[in-house]
C-alpha cells in the first residue's frame, strides 16, 4: 500500500511539473439583430403549425433560388400568419397558454419587422381566433394596410378588426356560417364564403366599424361543388375552384360581390378521369400575365379533395384555355413569383418539401429540398 502511495505521488509531482497548454481566452459573445439578405422576388414564407408539438409553430424564410434558410420567426400555438400589403411587415395571430398546453389562455398579434425579423409590437387580441391549419385568408390586411383583420372561431365565427397604428381591436363583426376573409384591394370592404352557397360582403367606415352588410345570392352548391376557400387574388378579384375542378371568378368591390360564370378545368375525356383540384393552397395567380396554375390529382373521389397535386395544370386566365401541363411531386399548395421571371413553388406538408419550377407558361421543374419543419401548410412570395 505505501509502495502504491508513492508512485501516485511521484506520477502527479511529474505532471505539475510539465507544461500545460495555454488557452487563448475567448471573446465575450454579444446579442444582436441581423438584417436578412436583400428582399427579391423569390423569398418565401412557409406557415407551420407543427402538429407532433403543435404549442411551438414556426414560419421559415426561404430564398426560393437556392433553398437556403433565410430566418426563422416563432409562432406559439395554432398561429396565421400574413404580410403587410407593401411587405415591410410580418403579423402573427397566435395562442399561448400559461402551462404551455393548457391553463389560462390569451392571444396577440405579433409584429415582426420583415428586414430584420425582430419583434416591432405586441397587440393584444381577445381569445377567439381560429384555431385551425394556417391557411390564407384566416388572417388578412386591409387594402391599405391600415386594418389587421382577423378570422374568429369560438366555434360561433366572427371577424375581428384591428387598427395597426393604435393596436387596439376596433370592431368584431358577426359572420354565422361564414368563414375565411377576402379583403377588397380599391374599397374599404371584405367579403367572407359562407356555408350556404353565398357570399358576404362587410363595408367599413374609416375607423373600421361595420356600416353595411350585403350578401349575394346562391352561386354554387356547398354539398355537389364546393368551394376551396384559398382562393388567387388580384386586386378586387379572386378567383377559386371547386372540388369537381371548375373555376369560380369574384369581384369584391362592391357592397355585393359579384361572381361571374363558372368554367371547367378539364376536357371532357380528363373528366371522366376525374382529374380535380385538391391539397391547402390549390390555385396560384401569376398577374401581370395572368396565368393561372392549378394543382390536381387524378381517380379523385368524395373526400379527395385534401389529396396532393400529381399535375399542374397551367391557364390562360383571360381565354379560360389551359396552355401546358406538368408533373409535379407530390403537392399541397401552389404559389408564384411575381414580376417578370416568374418561379412557381409547389410545396407539400409531408416532408416540409418544396419544387420550383421556371418557364411561366412552359414549366420546368429546376429542383428543391425538404426539412423545412414537420406541418406547413400556408406559402407566401414576396
Amino acid at each position: 500500500m505505501i509502495l502504491k502511495k508513492v508512485v501516485l505521488f511521484s506520477m502527479l509531482a511529474g505532471l505539475a511539473g510539465a507544461a500545460l497548454p495555454v488557452f487563448a481566452e475567448l471573446p465575450v459573445d454579444t446579442i444582436g439583430v441581423s438584417s436578412l439578405p436583400a428582399a427579391h422576388p423569390y423569398r418565401l414564407y412557409f406557415t407551420d403549425v407543427a402538429l407532433p408539438h403543435i404549442s411551438d409553430g414556426k414560419l421559415t424564410v426561404i430564398d426560393g433560388r437556392n433553398f437556403k434558410v433565410e430566418g426563422m420567426v416563432s409562432t406559439g400555438a395554432f398561429a396565421q400568419t400574413t404580410l403587410s400589403p407593401d411587405r415591410s411587415e410580418l403579423y402573427v395571430m397566435t395562442t399561448y397558454y400559461t402551462k404551455l398546453n393548457r391553463g389560462v389562455r390569451s392571444e396577440e398579434i405579433l409584429v415582426y419587422d420583415a428586414k430584420t425579423l425582430a419583434l416591432k409590437a405586441e397587440l393584444p387580441y381577445p381569445a377567439r381566433h381560429a384555431q385551425a391549419l394556417p391557411y390564407i385568408g384566416t388572417l388578412r390586411t386591409s387594402g391599405d394596410g391600415r386594418f389587421i383583420i382577423v378570422q374568429n372561431a369560438t366555434p360561433a365565427t366572427s371577424v375581428g378588426i384591428v387598427d395597426r397604428q393604435s393596436g387596439k381591436m376596433v370592431s368584431e363583426i358577426q359572420t354565422p356560417g361564414c368563414f375565411i376573409v377576402y379583403p377588397a384591394q380599391t374599397t374599404n370592404r371584405f367579403s367572407t364564403l359562407c356555408g350556404d352557397g353565398t357570399m358576404l360582403t362587410v363595408s367599413l367606415d374609416d375607423q373600421g366599424n361595420p356600416v353595411g352588410k350585403k350578401k349575394t345570392a346562391k352561386f354554387f352548391d356547398p354539398d355537389e361543388d364546393a368551394l376551396f376557400s384559398p382562393a388567387a387574388q388580384d386586386g378586387d378579384t379572386y378567383h377559386f375552384v371547386t372540388y369537381k375542378g371548375n373555376v369560380v371568378s369574384i369581384n369584391v368591390a362592391g357592397d355585393t360581390a359579384v361572381p361571374e360564370k363558372a368554367w371547367p378545368l378539364a376536357l371532357p375525356s380528363e373528366a371522366k378521369q376525374n382529374w380535380r383540384p385538391g391539397g391547402s393552397q390549390p390555385v396560384a395567380l401569376h398577374k401581370d400575365s395572368g396565368t393561372l396554375y392549378v394543382g390536381l390529382h387524378p381517380k379523385a373521389v368524395e373526400g379527395s379533395h385534401k389529396n396532393p397535386a400529381h399535375e399542374i395544370w397551367v391557364y390562360d386566365l383571360k381565354a379560360k384555355a389551359r396552355v401546358a401541363r406538368v408533373k409535379t411531386p407530390h403537392a399541397i399548395g401552389l404559389a408564384v413569383s411575381q414580376g417578370d421571371a416568374p418561379r412557381v413553388f409547389a410545396f407539400n406538408a409531408e416532408g416540409a418539401s418544396i419544387a420550383a419550377f421556371d418557364g411561366g407558361r412552359k414549366l420546368k421543374n429546376v429542383g428543391g429540398a425538404k426539412g423545412f419543419g414537420d406541418t406547413p401548410t400556408q406559402m407566401e412570395v414576396q
